[in-house]
């Protein structure tokens, strides 16, 4: 039950900074972006640097 309110409160805190301008996230060359809106709903995006 902890787990599941911990992953809950941590979709949460994405979704809002996703609505906010988006979250962008680099680990290790690989650069992920998260952004959502109403109309198109989420896109995460993944990219690779080579």
């Amino acid at each position: 039950m902890i787990a599941f309110g911990a992953a809950l409160v941590t979709l949460a805190a994405v979704a809002f900074a996703s609505f906010s301008g988006g979250l962008h996230i680099e680990a290790g060359g690989v650069h992920m972006t998260m952004q959502a809106d109403l109309e198109r709903g989420v896109q995460v995006i993944f990219a690779a640097a080579g």
